[in-house]
C-alpha cells in the first residue's frame, strides 16, 4: 500500500510552496520561522498588530530583543482506491495536526540563538505507515549564528547546530514545510556575501526522526555537504545558481537492490523574471557509486509561466516539464536511477503524485486571482516512465511499483483543483481536490482503476 501513502503526499507540498505567490507583505511569516526578521519593530510606531509585542521583546542592553513565533495547522485528508475485479476499495480519512513554537534571541546585529520545538500528531483512519506525520515534541532547530554587521561588506554570516537546509536549488535540498513533521539537519552552514554574488555552503547530517519526546539525533547513516554559488543580474531580474551536492547514504532501497550510495550532484539552476514571465529551470548530473558499482544519473526540472497582470483575475499560465533518469537494467550492476536528495513532497510543482526519479512529466497548469489573497489553480500532468527497467518511486525514494509491475512507459495522468485564501494576515485557508486515472504501467495494480484525494488545511502563523 505504498502508493497509497505516496498519493496523500501531493498536497503535503501545497502550502510550503504557495505562502510567497499570495502574500508580499512588510510583516512576513516565513514557512521557516527562523528566516523572519522582526527588526523594525524596534521603533515603537510600528507596532501595530496585535502580535507585536511578543515579536520584538527589548532585553536590556542595545538591540538585544526576543522575537517569539509559531504555527499551529489543522489538516483533514481523506483518499479513496476505486474497486478493482480483484481488489476491493480502499479509503482512509484522518486528522494531520503540526505545532511550531520558536524563540529567536539577538544579542546584538552579530549573535543569535535560535531554538524551535516540533510536534506532530495524526489521528482517524490510516491504513499505511505514516514516518513522516507523527513526532510527539521534539527540537526541530537550534542553532547559533554568528554574522558580520548589515553594512560591512562582505557579509558573513556560520549557523551550527540543527537547522533547516536550502543549498543551490530547494527542488534537491528542503524542509519538505508541506509534510506535517518537517525536515532539518545537524551540522555547520556558512554563508558570504558581495555585491551580487552569494556562496554558501554546508555539511550536515541528517536528523532522523522518531515519534516519541525529544529522541531525535542525527542519522550517522545519512551525510550531507556541498557549496552553492548565485549570482543575480539586472534587466531580466534573473539569476543564476552553480551548485555540487554531496550525499553519503549508507542503507537506500532501489529497485536494483539494496545497499549504500554516494553521489556528487553537479547543478545549474536559472531563474527570473521580466513583466508577465517568471522562468525556473535546473539542470542536474549525478556521479557517484552504489554497492561498490558506478552509478550515473542527470535530472532537467523546468518551469515557465505568464501573468496577465491587466486582466481580470490576473491569470497565470504556464507548463512544467521534467524529467530524471532510472535504471536500465536491474541485472547490471551499473546503476542510473537519479537520486532526488532530499526534496520537498513534490519535485515538480505543488499536484506531483510521483517522485522524480525514473519520471518524466509534462503539466499545463493555470491560476487565478479573483480577490486579494485567494487563489483558484488547477493543473493536468501525464506521467512516464524514463526507463522501462526501473519503477516508481516517492519522493524519499520508496518504490511504490517495482519495474514488473505493468507494461509499457505511460504511468497515467491526474486533475487537480487548489484553492488558497489568505483570510487574514495570520490565517490561511487551503483545499485540494485531485483524481488520478491510472495508465498502462498501472492497470494491473491496487490503483489501476484510479484514485482520489481530498484535503482542507488551517494554518494559523504568529
Amino acid at each position: 500500500m505504498r502508493l497509497r501513502h505516496r498519493i496523500v503526499l501531493f498536497t503535503a507540498s501545497l502550502l510550503g510552496l504557495l505562502p510567497g505567490l499570495i502574500h508580499a507583505q512588510e510583516r512576513r511569516y516565513e514557512t521557516n520561522l527562523a528566516d523572519e526578521d522582526w527588526s523594525f519593530l524596534k521603533e515603537p510606531s510600528k507596532r501595530v498588530d496585535w502580535w507585536d509585542p511578543v515579536k520584538y521583546v527589548p532585553m536590556g542592553h542595545e538591540d538585544w530583543y526576543l522575537t517569539l513565533a509559531g504555527e499551529v495547522r489543522y489538516r483533514g485528508e481523506g483518499f479513496r482506491i476505486k474497486a478493482t475485479d480483484t481488489t476491493p476499495s480502499v479509503s482512509d480519512q484522518y486528522l494531520l495536526q503540526r505545532y511550531l513554537f520558536g524563540a529567536d534571541f539577538h544579542f546584538g546585529n552579530r549573535i543569535r540563538v535560535y531554538t524551535e520545538l516540533q510536534s506532530g500528531v495524526i489521528n482517524g483512519k490510516i491504513g499505511a505507515t505514516r514516518p513522516t506525520d507523527k513526532n510527539t515534541l521534539d527540537l526541530h532547530q537550534g542553532f547559533f549564528e554568528w554574522r558580520t554587521n548589515p553594512s560591512e561588506a562582505p557579509r558573513f554570516d556560520v549557523k551550527v547546530g540543527r537547522q533547516e537546509l536550502t543549498i543551490g536549488s530547494s527542488r534537491l535540498i528542503s524542509a519538505a514545510p508541506g509534510l506535517n513533521v518537517k525536515r532539518s539537519f545537524d551540522g555547520v552552514r556558512v554563508a558570504v556575501a558581495k555585491r551580487s554574488w552569494r556562496i554558501e555552503g554546508a555539511a550536515a547530517e541528517l536528523t532522523e526522526l522518531e515519534s516519541g519526546a525529544f529522541d531525535d539525533a542525527p542519522d550517522r547513516r545519512i551525510t550531507f555537504w556541498g557549496v552553492a554559488a548565485r549570482m543575480a543580474g539586472p534587466g531580466l531580474k534573473r539569476a543564476w545558481t552553480i551548485y555540487y551536492l554531496g550525499l553519503r547514504n549508507k542503507d537506500i532501497q532501489f529497485a536494483q537492490g539494496r545497499g549504500e550510495d554516494t553521489r556528487n550532484t553537479f547543478g545549474i539552476n536559472w531563474h527570473g523574471n521580466k513583466g508577465g514571465l517568471d522562468f525556473n529551470y535546473d539542470g542536474i548530473a549525478q556521479i557517484g557509486s552504489f554497492q561498490g558499482n558506478d552509478a550515473r544519473a542527470w535530472g532537467i526540472s523546468t518551469e515557465t509561466g505568464f501573468r496577465w497582470r491587466s486582466a481580470v483575475w490576473r491569470p497565470r499560465a504556464g507548463v512544467r516539464s521534467n524529467a530524471a533518469s532510472g535504471d536500465r537494467d536491474p541485472a547490471n550492476p551499473a546503476m542510473q536511477s537519479f537520486n532526488p536528495l532530499f526534496p520537498g513532497a513534490s519535485f515538480a510543482g505543488p499536484i506531483g503524485l510521483f517522485g522524480p526519479t525514473n519520471m518524466i512529466d509534462l503539466t499545463p497548469f493555470i491560476s487565478v486571482i479573483p480577490r486579494r489573497g485567494l487563489v483558484l489553480a488547477f493543473e493536468r500532468p501525464w506521467y512516464w516512465r524514463e526507463s522501462t527497467g526501473d519503477g516508481i518511486y516517492n519522493t524519499a525514494l520508496r518504490l511504490l511499483a517495482p519495474p514488473t509491475a505493468g507494461t509499457g512507459r505511460f504511468i497515467g495522468g491526474s486533475s487537480g483543483v487548489l484553492v488558497v485564501w489568505q483570510a487574514t494576515r495570520h490565517l490561511q485557508l487551503t483545499g485540494a481536490i485531485i483524481r488520478l486515472v491510472s495508465g498502462q504501467f498501472l492497470d494491473t495494480t491496487v490503483v489501476g482503476a484510479g484514485a482520489g484525494l481530498y484535503s482542507a488545511t488551517a494554518a494559523y502563523r504568529f
